[in-house]
Protein backbone atom coordinates (compact mmCIF):
# COMPACT_ATOMS: atom_id res chain seq x y z
CA UNK A 1 0.00 0.00 0.00
CA UNK A 2 1.45 3.85 -0.90
CA UNK A 3 1.61 5.95 1.55
CA UNK A 4 -0.80 8.77 1.66
CA UNK A 5 1.94 11.70 1.79
CA UNK A 6 5.63 11.22 0.73
CA UNK A 7 7.76 14.13 0.95
CA UNK A 8 11.04 14.72 -0.27
CA UNK A 9 13.61 16.57 0.46
CA UNK A 10 10.96 19.15 1.07
CA UNK A 11 11.63 22.74 1.72
CA UNK A 12 9.50 25.91 3.07
CA UNK A 13 11.12 28.98 3.36
CA UNK A 14 10.27 32.94 3.88
CA UNK A 15 11.22 36.68 3.51
CA UNK A 16 11.47 38.44 6.15
CA UNK A 17 13.38 41.70 7.18
CA UNK A 18 12.60 44.90 4.88
CA UNK A 19 14.69 46.75 2.08
CA UNK A 20 18.80 45.55 1.71
CA UNK A 21 18.12 43.58 4.93
CA UNK A 22 15.75 40.89 3.49
CA UNK A 23 17.05 37.89 3.61
CA UNK A 24 15.55 33.58 3.37
CA UNK A 25 14.75 31.91 6.69
CA UNK A 26 14.46 28.14 5.52
CA UNK A 27 12.29 26.91 8.18
CA UNK A 28 11.73 23.35 6.97
CA UNK A 29 14.86 22.50 5.34
CA UNK A 30 15.31 19.17 2.74
CA UNK A 31 12.83 16.79 5.13
CA UNK A 32 12.11 13.57 3.88
CA UNK A 33 9.55 11.32 4.76
CA UNK A 34 6.82 9.15 4.40
CA UNK A 35 3.04 8.93 5.83
CA UNK A 36 1.49 5.70 6.09
CA UNK A 37 -2.18 5.21 5.82
CA UNK A 38 -4.13 4.84 9.45
CA UNK A 39 -1.17 5.51 11.39
CA UNK A 40 -0.55 8.45 13.74
CA UNK A 41 2.60 10.28 13.18
CA UNK A 42 3.60 12.12 15.60
CA UNK A 43 6.09 15.74 15.16
CA UNK A 44 7.46 16.83 17.75
CA UNK A 45 10.42 19.35 18.60
CA UNK A 46 11.09 22.98 20.38
CA UNK A 47 8.80 25.90 19.74
CA UNK A 48 10.80 27.39 16.29
CA UNK A 49 12.23 24.16 14.95
CA UNK A 50 9.42 24.12 12.22
CA UNK A 51 6.95 21.39 12.93
CA UNK A 52 3.74 23.55 12.58
CA UNK A 53 5.06 25.04 8.78
CA UNK A 54 5.77 20.99 7.94
CA UNK A 55 1.79 20.24 9.00
CA UNK A 56 0.64 23.39 7.56
CA UNK A 57 2.60 22.57 3.70
CA UNK A 58 0.86 19.55 4.38
CA UNK A 59 -2.53 21.05 4.13
CA UNK A 60 -1.55 23.08 1.27
CA UNK A 61 -1.34 26.32 3.41
CA UNK A 62 1.88 26.87 2.55
CA UNK A 63 3.84 25.70 -1.03
CA UNK A 64 7.02 23.99 -0.66
CA UNK A 65 9.89 26.53 -1.81
CA UNK A 66 11.65 23.23 -3.17
CA UNK A 67 11.31 19.39 -3.55
CA UNK A 68 8.56 17.51 -3.80
CA UNK A 69 5.36 16.78 -1.89
CA UNK A 70 3.49 13.96 -3.02
CA UNK A 71 -0.50 13.18 -1.86
CA UNK A 72 -2.14 9.56 -3.00
CA UNK A 73 1.17 9.08 -5.16
CA UNK A 74 0.59 12.52 -7.41
CA UNK A 75 2.60 15.55 -6.89
CA UNK A 76 0.18 18.83 -4.86
CA UNK A 77 2.25 21.03 -7.08
CA UNK A 78 0.82 19.29 -10.82
CA UNK A 79 -2.63 19.27 -9.41
CA UNK A 80 -5.06 21.27 -11.14
CA UNK A 81 -8.06 23.67 -9.48
CA UNK A 82 -10.49 20.56 -9.18
CA UNK A 83 -8.09 18.07 -8.05
CA UNK A 84 -6.32 20.92 -5.43
CA UNK A 85 -10.03 21.12 -4.01
CA UNK A 86 -10.49 17.59 -3.62
CA UNK A 87 -7.27 17.32 -1.45
CA UNK A 88 -8.41 20.04 0.80
CA UNK A 89 -11.79 17.82 1.07
CA UNK A 90 -9.27 14.68 1.90
CA UNK A 91 -7.26 17.04 4.29
CA UNK A 92 -8.19 19.27 7.08
CA UNK A 93 -6.52 20.33 10.06
CA UNK A 94 -7.26 20.93 13.68
CA UNK A 95 -5.85 24.19 15.23
CA UNK A 96 -3.57 24.47 18.20
CA UNK A 97 -6.17 27.76 20.01
CA UNK A 98 -9.95 26.62 20.14
CA UNK A 99 -10.53 30.34 21.33
CA UNK A 100 -9.11 31.65 17.80
CA UNK A 101 -9.99 29.41 15.53
CA UNK A 102 -13.54 29.69 15.97
CA UNK A 103 -15.81 32.33 14.54
CA UNK A 104 -17.47 33.94 17.71
CA UNK A 105 -19.76 35.55 15.44
CA UNK A 106 -21.32 31.86 14.27
CA UNK A 107 -22.89 29.71 15.75
CA UNK A 108 -21.74 26.02 16.23
CA UNK A 109 -23.86 24.69 13.71
CA UNK A 110 -22.91 27.04 10.93
CA UNK A 111 -19.08 26.18 12.32
CA UNK A 112 -19.73 22.81 11.42
CA UNK A 113 -21.71 23.11 8.13
CA UNK A 114 -19.84 25.88 6.62
CA UNK A 115 -17.37 23.82 5.08
CA UNK A 116 -20.45 21.63 3.68
CA UNK A 117 -21.63 24.81 2.58
CA UNK A 118 -18.19 25.85 0.74
CA UNK A 119 -17.86 22.50 -1.25
CA UNK A 120 -21.89 22.70 -2.47
CA UNK A 121 -22.31 19.34 0.03
CA UNK A 122 -25.83 18.46 0.70
CA UNK A 123 -29.13 20.43 1.19
CA UNK A 124 -29.49 22.79 4.04
CA UNK A 125 -31.81 20.09 5.55
CA UNK A 126 -28.82 17.44 5.12
CA UNK A 127 -26.25 19.43 6.04
CA UNK A 128 -28.21 19.89 9.83
CA UNK A 129 -28.74 16.54 10.42
CA UNK A 130 -24.73 15.96 9.25
CA UNK A 131 -24.37 18.38 11.85
CA UNK A 132 -26.09 16.49 14.71
CA UNK A 133 -24.40 13.12 13.63
CA UNK A 134 -20.47 14.94 13.92
CA UNK A 135 -21.39 16.79 17.72
CA UNK A 136 -22.37 13.62 18.73
CA UNK A 137 -19.23 11.61 17.22
CA UNK A 138 -17.32 14.12 19.44
CA UNK A 139 -19.53 13.48 22.50
CA UNK A 140 -21.51 16.91 22.69
CA UNK A 141 -25.24 17.41 22.72
CA UNK A 142 -27.40 18.27 19.27
CA UNK A 143 -28.48 21.34 21.03
CA UNK A 144 -24.96 22.75 21.11
CA UNK A 145 -25.56 23.36 17.25
CA UNK A 146 -27.66 26.87 18.44
CA UNK A 147 -24.93 28.17 20.73
CA UNK A 148 -22.57 30.28 19.99
CA UNK A 149 -18.60 29.30 20.71
CA UNK A 150 -18.07 31.50 24.04
CA UNK A 151 -20.36 29.19 25.99
CA UNK A 152 -18.56 26.48 25.75
CA UNK A 153 -15.22 25.48 27.76
CA UNK A 154 -11.92 25.12 26.13
CA UNK A 155 -12.14 21.21 25.77
CA UNK A 156 -15.66 21.56 24.47
CA UNK A 157 -14.36 23.97 21.81
CA UNK A 158 -11.70 22.00 20.37
CA UNK A 159 -14.56 19.22 20.39
CA UNK A 160 -16.22 21.68 18.16
CA UNK A 161 -12.63 22.43 16.22
CA UNK A 162 -12.37 18.60 15.78
CA UNK A 163 -16.09 18.06 14.68
CA UNK A 164 -15.46 20.98 11.88
CA UNK A 165 -12.40 18.95 10.31
CA UNK A 166 -14.47 15.88 10.23
CA UNK A 167 -17.09 17.23 7.88
CA UNK A 168 -16.00 16.61 4.89
CA UNK A 169 -14.87 12.86 5.68
CA UNK A 170 -11.41 13.33 5.44
CA UNK A 171 -9.01 10.62 4.97
CA UNK A 172 -6.19 12.79 7.20
CA UNK A 173 -6.89 14.66 10.10
CA UNK A 174 -2.95 17.35 10.42
CA UNK A 175 -3.52 18.23 14.60
CA UNK A 176 -1.26 21.03 15.35
CA UNK A 177 -0.95 21.49 19.30
CA UNK A 178 -4.46 19.82 19.82
CA UNK A 179 -4.25 20.00 23.56
CA UNK A 180 -1.42 22.77 24.62
CA UNK A 181 -3.91 25.17 24.92
CA UNK A 182 -5.94 23.38 27.24
CA UNK A 183 -6.20 22.44 30.61
CA UNK A 184 -4.37 19.36 31.79
CA UNK A 185 -7.73 18.10 33.21
CA UNK A 186 -9.01 18.21 29.49
CA UNK A 187 -6.19 16.89 27.91
CA UNK A 188 -6.89 13.37 28.05
CA UNK A 189 -10.06 13.82 27.19
CA UNK A 190 -9.50 15.32 23.67
CA UNK A 191 -6.27 12.82 23.11
CA UNK A 192 -8.29 10.15 23.73
CA UNK A 193 -11.51 11.12 21.14
CA UNK A 194 -8.71 11.99 18.64
CA UNK A 195 -7.56 8.28 19.46
CA UNK A 196 -10.74 6.95 19.35
CA UNK A 197 -11.73 8.67 16.02
CA UNK A 198 -8.89 7.55 14.01
CA UNK A 199 -9.82 3.79 15.39
CA UNK A 200 -13.37 3.69 14.73
CA UNK A 201 -13.01 6.17 10.93
CA UNK A 202 -9.36 4.89 9.74
CA UNK A 203 -8.11 8.24 10.36
CA UNK A 204 -4.36 8.98 9.21
CA UNK A 205 -3.42 11.51 11.91
CA UNK A 206 -0.34 13.90 12.01
CA UNK A 207 -0.30 14.99 15.85
CA UNK A 208 2.09 17.91 15.69
CA UNK A 209 3.39 18.46 19.40
CA UNK A 210 6.05 19.18 22.09
CA UNK A 211 4.93 16.76 25.04
CA UNK A 212 6.20 13.79 24.62
CA UNK A 213 4.05 11.90 27.01
CA UNK A 214 1.26 12.91 25.35
CA UNK A 215 3.23 11.88 21.72
CA UNK A 216 3.81 8.57 23.57
CA UNK A 217 0.55 7.16 24.10
CA UNK A 218 -1.36 8.64 20.58
CA UNK A 219 1.46 7.70 18.06
CA UNK A 220 2.60 5.13 16.10
CA UNK A 221 5.36 6.42 14.97
CA UNK A 222 7.59 9.79 16.18
CA UNK A 223 9.83 12.04 13.42
CA UNK A 224 11.91 14.62 15.30
CA UNK A 225 12.65 17.95 14.29
CA UNK A 226 15.17 20.72 14.98
CA UNK A 227 15.55 23.99 13.61
CA UNK A 228 13.85 22.59 10.24
CA UNK A 229 15.38 19.50 10.08
CA UNK A 230 13.75 16.17 11.07
CA UNK A 231 16.91 14.39 12.79
CA UNK A 232 15.28 11.22 13.73
CA UNK A 233 12.16 9.38 12.77
CA UNK A 234 10.95 5.66 13.85
CA UNK A 235 7.97 3.59 15.84
CA UNK A 236 7.46 4.87 19.06
CA UNK A 237 8.32 2.38 20.58
CA UNK A 238 11.80 2.43 19.18
CA UNK A 239 12.35 5.89 19.31
CA UNK A 240 11.00 6.21 23.24
CA UNK A 241 13.23 2.62 24.09
CA UNK A 242 16.14 3.47 22.11
CA UNK A 243 16.86 6.97 20.89
CA UNK A 244 19.70 7.36 19.00
CA UNK A 245 19.95 10.57 17.95
CA UNK A 246 21.64 13.14 21.03
CA UNK A 247 18.61 15.73 20.59
CA UNK A 248 16.32 12.88 20.93
CA UNK A 249 18.07 11.52 24.25
CA UNK A 250 17.90 15.21 25.54
CA UNK A 251 14.03 15.44 25.00
CA UNK A 252 13.15 12.56 26.74
CA UNK A 253 15.17 12.74 29.11
CA UNK A 254 13.02 15.83 30.01
CA UNK A 255 9.98 13.28 30.44
CA UNK A 256 8.77 12.88 33.73
CA UNK A 257 8.84 9.67 35.35
CA UNK A 258 5.15 8.88 37.35
CA UNK A 259 7.88 6.91 40.11
CA UNK A 260 9.43 9.58 42.27
CA UNK A 261 12.60 6.89 42.93
CA UNK A 262 12.91 6.35 39.23
CA UNK A 263 12.82 10.35 38.49
CA UNK A 264 15.25 11.00 41.13
CA UNK A 265 17.98 8.31 40.48
CA UNK A 266 18.24 8.74 36.64
CA UNK A 267 20.33 11.34 34.94
CA UNK A 268 18.74 14.56 33.04
CA UNK A 269 20.28 16.00 29.82
CA UNK A 270 20.89 19.69 29.88
CA UNK A 271 21.35 21.06 26.15
CA UNK A 272 23.86 24.02 26.50
CA UNK A 273 24.26 27.01 23.97
CA UNK A 274 21.96 28.71 22.31
CA UNK A 275 19.79 27.10 19.34
CA UNK A 276 21.52 28.74 16.22
CA UNK A 277 20.23 31.56 13.92
CA UNK A 278 17.36 29.71 10.90
CA UNK A 279 18.40 32.43 8.82
CA UNK A 280 22.00 31.89 9.22
CA UNK A 281 22.85 28.27 10.16
CA UNK A 282 26.19 27.02 10.82
CA UNK A 283 27.70 24.55 8.23
CA UNK A 284 27.76 20.53 9.11
CA UNK A 285 24.93 19.63 11.46
CA UNK A 286 23.07 22.09 13.35
CA UNK A 287 22.85 20.63 16.51
CA UNK A 288 26.54 20.68 17.13
CA UNK A 289 26.82 23.22 18.95
CA UNK A 290 24.73 22.15 21.94
CA UNK A 291 25.70 18.08 21.09
CA UNK A 292 28.00 16.70 24.32
CA UNK A 293 29.03 14.20 21.57
CA UNK A 294 29.97 16.60 18.55
CA UNK A 295 33.31 16.11 17.00
CA UNK A 296 34.95 17.78 13.99
CA UNK A 297 32.99 15.92 10.88
CA UNK A 298 30.13 17.42 12.90
CA UNK A 299 31.01 21.04 12.03
CA UNK A 300 32.44 19.75 8.56
CA UNK A 301 29.55 18.11 6.59
CA UNK A 302 25.85 17.90 7.49
CA UNK A 303 25.07 14.09 8.65
CA UNK A 304 22.60 11.99 6.20
CA UNK A 305 19.74 10.52 7.01
CA UNK A 306 20.99 6.85 7.77
CA UNK A 307 18.36 3.78 8.39
CA UNK A 308 19.28 1.18 11.07
CA UNK A 309 17.77 -2.31 11.29
CA UNK A 310 14.84 -1.67 13.46
CA UNK A 311 13.75 1.08 10.82
CA UNK A 312 14.44 3.91 12.76
CA UNK A 313 16.25 6.73 11.00
CA UNK A 314 18.67 8.70 12.26
CA UNK A 315 21.04 12.11 10.55
CA UNK A 316 24.07 11.72 13.00
CA UNK A 317 27.57 10.97 12.59
CA UNK A 318 27.32 8.66 15.77
CA UNK A 319 25.16 6.35 14.16
CA UNK A 320 28.07 4.71 12.54
CA UNK A 321 29.27 4.44 16.92
CA UNK A 322 26.08 3.18 18.46
CA UNK A 323 25.60 5.45 21.69
CA UNK A 324 24.97 2.21 23.47
CA UNK A 325 23.52 2.52 26.98
CA UNK A 326 22.43 6.18 26.07
CA UNK A 327 18.90 5.15 25.46
CA UNK A 328 16.40 6.91 27.47
CA UNK A 329 13.67 4.12 29.48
Amino acid sequence: MNPIFQARDLSVTFRVGTGSRRKLLSAVNRVTFDVERGECLAIVGESGCGKTTLGRTLIGLYEPGEGELLFDGRSTANLDAADRQMVRRRVQMVFQDPHASLNPRMKVGEIIAEPLRLHGIGTRDERQRRVADLLEHVGLPAEAAQRFPHAFSGGQRQRIGIARALALSPDVIVADEPVSALDVSVQAQVVNLLKELRARLGLTLIFIAHDLAVVRYVATRIAVMYLGRIVEIGRTEDVFGNPQHPYTQALLSAVPFPDPDAEEARQRIILKGDIPNPIDPPPGCRFASRCRYAFDECQRADPAMTRLPDHQQVACHLVAAPLAGQGVP
